[in-house]
């Protein structure tokens, strides 16, 4: 089943790496969605886990932050019924290292409300964290960025998604899909 979901999860970012990148050019360095495509079809050809793959493909600081993201979302593959657990450790992590909180105009803020989310409705979390993190993301266009390079362009990024969240949101969904369909092939 994983092996699958990660020629799937490249496939869908090949279609986003574009948007990505133009997302980032307005308030970072432009290159978000090379570096998340780079990582993510390192995965099937590599012997690492998916996390270690993707964090030695892509290096730095973004590369390091959605390898975290990257682990969680395998765990959730293997055992959906911790996803918002498995999304919840992964947010403190990423918070920890990245001295980042939600608020901050980061990935963090489409993170950390679908671990809520699934936290709050285990039972329904494939359905409500793919929600939460839209939502979360769409509240970066209205923040000023706290971190990042976002922080020192004018009016520190307002009017402007993070793309971080925005790429977030979009594994969120995406994973949160393919569990479910996977899931509804096994009844």
């Amino acid at each position: 089943m994983r092996e699958n979901f990660y020629i799937l999860l490249k496939e869908h970012f090949i279609n986003l790496e574009s948007k990505l990148n133009q997302l980032d050019a307005v308030i970072g360095d432009g290159d978000h969605g090379s570096t998340l495509l780079k990582g993510l079809s390192a995965i099937p050809n590599s012997e690492l886990p998916p996390d270690k793959a993707f964090k030695a493909e892509t290096g730095g600081a973004s590369g390091s932050l959605f390898s975290i993201l990257i682990g969680a979302i395998d765990k959730g593959i293997e055992n959906s019924s911790n996803f918002g657990e498995f999304l919840t450790n992964a947010s403190n992590r990423i918070s920890m290292i990245g001295e980042a909180k939600e608020g901050d105009k980061t990935m963090l803020d489409a993170l950390i409300p679908a671990a809520k989310a699934s936290l709050n409705d285990p039972k329904n979390s494939l359905e409500e964290a793919p929600i939460a993190a839209r939502e979360g993301a769409k509240k970066t266009v209205t923040m000023p960025a706290k971190k990042g390079r976002a922080k020192y362009v004018e009016n520190a990024g307002i009017g402007h998604m993070d793309p971080g969240a925005f790429s977030t949101s979009e594994i969120i969904s995406f994973v949160c899909n393919y569990i479910r369909i996977e899931n509804e092939k096994t009844l």
